[in-house]
């Protein structure tokens, strides 16, 4: 399209043609994003085009502007009821935390973003804490196009293949396999996305980290939008767009998919309502050895930095009285319930085995399970949602406790007897115990240590010489019968095996 042809408009103002009233108003998507108010003048009939929005405060786009309209016609990227964005705060502090832990690493935090838009945002995330940004061409580009039009953002730092402690390098998702990187030594990079509610997220885009950052409305903005613009019909384009109509024809609103192929749905009896918001039971915790275990291992979850992850783990090294506790923190740190015998788990509970553990339980469906398990593809994670809807009274457990239990179930061949006792285990314990357990069984820790974090968190606690830790390690291939080794200083006991599994 020419030039010429092109009219710049101010967001509110109308403008009448061919027998319609149209005006554009903010999106909040990125900057100067828009949607599309349209009246019909003989008869006032109205329509709202959203495009892409966000009704999230943003530093580099407008605010979102609604105005009631017969038809409401919305983008649903996000139309399931899984997609919920933490807080702004939240996300923000990921941003931050893990920019922050990559540089205490000494190594360069890489932001992966589109050029324009979520990019604009986290350069001005960092601008505001001060940080040094390098931007990739596409992302300068954008960034100074945004500046032209009043956008508060700083001059933007070409990257140009190399960076200096403390600076974070934004490119687009396009470049992160690219040439560009290829020089820049100690990185670690994280993808800006609201997929990043997918468990899955972080392999499927091969990086470090990915953060809910998003530049679009989550469900409960979806919502917000049906209930502000009040329309007759609602038509859905874009990402879930069937399964959101259904929703809103379930809550009484006349809505469909625009293109098409919508479901009708027969209710035959009043569905079951899970419990929401206040009425979700509420366990006491016990304050026991397994709930310091599990605590430790959120501390891990948390973040990404090795130094942190040693830090955590040495304070909880030293909070250990005996070796028997010592050496089963250890063994599950690598997240296995018992001792791999020739390479193989010495326990393992498949994902069906603690699918109908869980649904033994009373007031456990199978609907919920997976829900879930859908919006998660974490068992473990799914375990705790669950457990936290049901009335339990959680009793305390030690490590040995838990030890002797993995060693019954290690023991029992029959799969029905199995599922019983880790339903009957599952009942007794807080849901986040449960979570760890569940993790510890599953072989799915969630984030992974690195052996070497554990190598050097032994060699911390114990005064002992990493590199004396790391050959008992190699020589015994025993990671916990190490540890205590360290604890007595007598790393130069380590006996040597035939197994060189750790190697």
């Amino acid at each position: 399209m020419g030039e010429g042809q092109l009219e710049a408009v101010g967001f509110h103002l109308p403008r009448e043609r061919d027998g319609y009233r149209m005006r554009l108003l903010p999106a909040g998507h990125i900057a100067g994003s828009a949607m599309l108010h349209v009246t019909r003048l003989k008869d006032q009939a109205s329509l709202l085009y959203t495009g892409d929005f966000k009704l999230r405060r943003s530093r580099t786009a407008e605010p979102v502007a609604f105005l009631t309209a017969d038809t409401l016609v919305m983008e649903t990227t996000f139309g399931l009821p899984m997609f919920v964005l933490p807080s702004p705060m939240e996300v923000e502090s990921a941003v931050l935390r893990f920019v922050h832990d990559t540089i205490a690493d000494g190594e360069t935090p890489v932001l992966c973003a589109y050029a324009l838009g979520k990019a604009q945002e986290a350069l001005a995330l960092l601008a505001e804490h001060g940080i040094p940004t390098l931007q990739h061409p596409a992302v300068a580009a954008m960034t100074q196009a945004c500046r032209e039009l009043g956008v508060d953002l700083p001059e933007p730092v070409p990257f140009e293949g190399c960076a200096l402690p403390g600076q974070v390098v934004v490119i687009p998702p396009s470049a992160l396999r690219g040439k560009s990187l290829k020089g820049l030594s100690g990185k670690r990079s994280a993808m800006l996305t609201g997929w990043a509610l997918q468990a899955a997220a972080k392999y499927r885009y091969r990086v470090d980290e990915v953060i809910a950052f998003s530049d679009h409305a989550d469900h409960p903005g979806l919502m917000e939008c049906v209930r502000r613009v009040r329309p007759r019909r609602v038509l859905t384009v874009h990402g879930f767009a069937r399964e959101f109509a259904a929703e809103l024809r379930a809550k009484g609103f006349d809505a469909w998919c625009a293109m098409g192929d919508d479901q009708l749905e027969l209710s035959i009896a009043p569905a079951t309502q899970r419990p929401r918001g206040g009425n979700v039971p509420r366990q006491s915790r016990p304050i026991c050895a397994l709930a310091d275990f599990s605590d430790l291992c959120h501390l891990l979850g948390e973040t990404s930095s090795r130094v942190a992850q040693t830090g955590f783990i040495v304070s909880y090294l030293r909070s250990l009285t005996g070796d028997p506790e010592l050496r089963l923190a250890v063994q599950w740190l690598t997240g296995e319930a018992l001792p791999s015998h020739h390479g193989e788990r010495g326990l393992h509970e498949g994902r069906l085995t603690i699918r109908h553990a869980l649904l033994a339980l009373p007031g456990t469906r199978a609907e919920r399970y997976h829900e879930l398990l859908l919006s998660n593809d974490d068992v473990a994670r799914c375990a705790r949602l669950m457990l936290q809807e049901l009335a339990l009274k959680p009793e305390a457990l030690d490590l040995a406790g838990l030890e002797a239990f993995f060693l019954t179930l290690a023991q029992t061949p029959a799969p029905l007897e199995r599922i019983s006792l880790l339903a009957a285990r599952l009942v007794t314990l807080h849901p986040t115990e449960s979570e760890t357990v569940v993790r510890l069984l599953s072989g799915d820790p969630g984030r992974r240590l690195d052996l070497a974090v554990i190598e050097e968190a032994i060699a911390a606690a114990f005064t002992a010489s990493p590199s004396a830790v790391r050959h008992a390690h190699r020589l015994s291939g025993d990671l916990p019968g190490t540890a205590q080794l360290a604890r007595h200083a007598r790393l130069d006991a380590a006996p040597v095996t035939d197994s060189k599994s750790q190697d």
